[in-house]
């Protein structure tokens, strides 16, 4: 049974057999709902300069995984739903039998320097200072060569796909080379093109565009169908962090009384727009100068053509 003391509080009655069942209901129940007060009080309102801003922080952990989901793994099981009685009593440090807020895990607060309205208003990159240079692709910045478990005498190739800052990331050197024509009579061909931002192009832009391009470029000529297969293979969304179609290349070196006497290429790879840096595992000391070839065909545009090692 079930009755008040003289203090206030519940007390249990009965044989201990139904005292315990009785037990487990009460402080799943007290935990649900202590846990759905938690929930609601460490939501804030909102600012009014804050509405139809998202949270840059995300939603807070669910306070049900934090309690029940023992092994971590994103779900309650059926095992873990069986042992809540135990996890509950657990939180029981008084053993009162009755479980309080202060006895319950809440979410976690934000940093203390962490100011709603502020940091999500910021545009992105506005404290970034200007990149001199060539513009690196996401993938390619700060890429370590050579790690602990590589092994031995491997070649690993790094960089290569940076563009020129005339290009806004788009690979003219590729186009241009699958075309048939210099970078610059391309680079000039698109000065009057309006490209769409942020999504593609309405039908009626992407022919102007395309009309654009076909009276630069039609002296040379370049067909419709052409200027269409080079775009499409080499079209990329640079905002996702992707990159246009591409091979790394592949090399074996040579060694000889463990000292680089060459470089072998096994695979000349395709898509590079710069020389990439070449390092050799265990002879990082050796400098090698790379070659590259521009083709119309996509196979061969970017990609290897020597390697040699610099004394």
């Amino acid at each position: 049974m079930m009755e008040f003391n003289e203090q206030g509080y519940i007390e249990l009655t009965g044989p201990p057999a139904g005292r315990s069942i009785l037990m487990k209901f009460l402080i799943a129940f007290a935990a649900v709902a202590v846990l759905i007060a938690t929930g609601v009080s460490s939501h804030p309102p909102r600012d009014k300069g804050d509405r139809g801003c998202r949270r840059p922080e995300g939603p807070p952990p669910d306070p049900y995984m934090i309690l029940f989901d023992t092994d971590q793994d994103g779900e309650i099981s059926p095992g873990e739903i069986e042992q809540s009685g135990s996890v509950l009593k657990k939180l029981d440090r008084d053993q009162s039998g009755t479980l309080t807020r202060d006895e319950m895990p809440r979410p976690p607060h934000p940093p203390r320097d962490h100011h709603p309205g502020a940091e999500h208003h910021r545009r992105p990159g506005a404290n970034r200072p200007p990149r001199p240079g060539a513009e690196p692709m996401p993938e390619q910045r700060q890429q370590k060569a050579v790690s602990k478990n590589t092994p031995a005498d491997t070649v690993i190739f790094t960089g290569g796909y940076e563009t020129d800052p005339r290009d806004h990331g788009r690979p003219v050197a590729l186009i241009a080379a699958a075309l048939g024509v210099k970078p610059e009579v391309f680079r000039q061909a698109f000065s009057n093109v309006k490209p769409a931002r942020g999504g593609d192009p309405s039908p009626a832009r992407a022919r102007a565009n395309k009309e654009v391009l076909m009276a630069a470029l039609g002296k040379y000529g370049i067909t419709n169908d052409r200027l269409d297969n080079v775009s499409n293979y080499y079209r990329y969304q640079p905002e996702r962090g992707g990159l246009w179609k591409h091979t790394p290349a592949t090399a074996k070196a040579i060694i000889k009384e463990g000292t680089v006497t060459g470089l072998q290429i096994t695979n000349a790879g395709s898509g590079y727009m710069t020389p990439p840096t070449v390092t050799i595992a265990g002879h990082e000391d050796v400098k090698v100068k790379v070659a590259l070839e521009f083709s119309q065909d996509f196979s061969k545009n970017g990609s290897i053509k020597s390697l040699k090692i610099v004394k």
